[in-house]
C-alpha cells in the first residue's frame, strides 16, 4: 500500500521541529541533538499525530488535556518551589489547606478546580486573537511547560570509535543564560525528571535518548530565566567522549509558523503553510 503524503499539520509540525532542534556533530563522530520542548511545539505534535491518526477534532483536545494533566499532576522536587509545584500542593496551600484527599466530596471538589485549570488553559490556547502556536499562552505555558524549560536529548556513538561513559550525563548537562549563568536540571530521579528517564546502560554503545526539566526560575525564585526580553539559550553537555563540551543554542524568540487551520478537518480551508518570516 502505497503511503499517504503527509498532511499539512505534519507538513507544519515537520517545520516547527526544525525550529526547536540544534545538534552538535563532534570531531570524536559524537552526535548529539536536542529538542527544545516548547508547548507550541507540543501543540503542533499532537495535531500531527492527531491528523495521521485519522482523530476526531474532540479526541484532540482529550489529548491536549492529558499533556497539561501529565505535567500538573507530575511529581517534582519541593525545592523547585510550591508556587510551581503540582496542582495538588497549589490546592493544599492556595486554596484549602485542610484538603483530605481520601474524601470523595472534598476530593470531587478538588477534580472540578483542577479540571477548570485545564478548560481555561485550554480557552487561552484557541484564543483566535492570536496564533495557535506562539512562544507565550501565559505565565507558566509557552516557552515553558507548567514552568518547567523541557528539553529532550539525543546522542548517537554509532559514526564514532568511542564509548561514552553517560551514567551521570544529565548531570553533565547543564543550561546557561545570556548573561552565562548556569543552571542544573530538577527531577525526582537526581537530574532527571522520573526514574525512567535515567539512560539505561552506564555506556553508550549506540543510542540514547533522556529528558531533562529546569525551573525557570533564577535562585531568587522571582527572576524568569528565560523571559520575553531573553536573546538567547544555551543547552550544554559537558565532558562527552573527547570534547570538553557541547554548546546547542537557540535564538530567542522562536519563529513558528501559522497552523494551517484550529480544527482537524481543514476539507474547506486553505491547507498552504506558511514559513515564519
Amino acid at each position: 500500500e502505497e503511503e499517504k503524503p503527509p498532511g499539512p499539520f505534519e507538513v507544519t509540525e515537520d517545520i516547527v521541529w526544525r525550529v526547536v532542534n540544534r545538534s552538535h556533530t563532534g570531531a570524536d563522530g559524537i552526535f548529539v541533538q536536542a529538542t527544545f520542548r516548547t508547548f507550541a511545539y507540543e501543540v503542533s505534535r499532537l495535531y500531527a499525530e492527531a491528523e495521521k491518526a485519522g482523530l476526531e477534532h474532540e479526541q484532540l483536545q482529550s489529548r491536549l488535556r492529558e499533556l497539561v494533566y501529565a505535567f500538573i499532576d507530575g511529581s517534582y522536587p519541593m525545592e523547585d518551589g510550591t508556587d510551581i509545584n503540582n496542582l495538588y500542593f497549589q490546592y493544599l496551600i492556595y486554596v484549602n489547606d485542610q484538603f483530605d484527599l481520601t474524601n470523595p466530596l472534598e476530593r470531587a471538589q478538588f477534580n472540578v478546580w483542577r479540571g477548570e485549570y485545564v478548560r481555561r488553559l485550554l480557552g487561552i490556547v484557541s484564543d483566535r486573537k492570536y496564533p495557535l502556536l506562539r512562544s507565550t499562552y501565559d505565565e507558566r505555558w509557552g516557552r515553558t511547560c507548567y514552568s518547567r524549560l523541557v528539553f529532550t536529548v539525543y546522542i548517537s556513538s554509532q559514526e564514532s570509535e568511542l564509548r561514552p561513559q553517560i551514567a551521570d550525563i544529565g548531570a553533565r548537562t547543564c543550561l546557561i543564560d545570556e548573561e552565562g549563568n548556569r543552571y542544573l536540571p530538577s527531577g525526582t530521579a537526581g537530574p532527571y525528571p522520573y526514574e525512567f528517564d535515567r539512560p539505561e546502560m552506564d555506556v553508550l554503545d549506540g543510542e540514547v535518548v533522556y529528558r531533562v526539566f529546569f525551573p525557570n526560575r533564577r535562585a531568587d525564585r522571582k527572576t524568569p530565566i528565560v523571559s520575553d526580553e531573553s536573546k538567547k539559550i544555551e543547552l550544554v553537555i559537558e565532558r562527552l567522549g573527547s570534547e570538553p563540551e557541547r554548546r546547542l543554542t537557540w535564538n530567542l524568540p522562536l519563529q513558528y509558523p501559522e497552523m494551517p487551520g484550529r480544527r482537524l478537518n481543514l476539507s474547506s480551508l486553505d491547507t498552504g503553510v506558511q514559513l515564519p518570516k
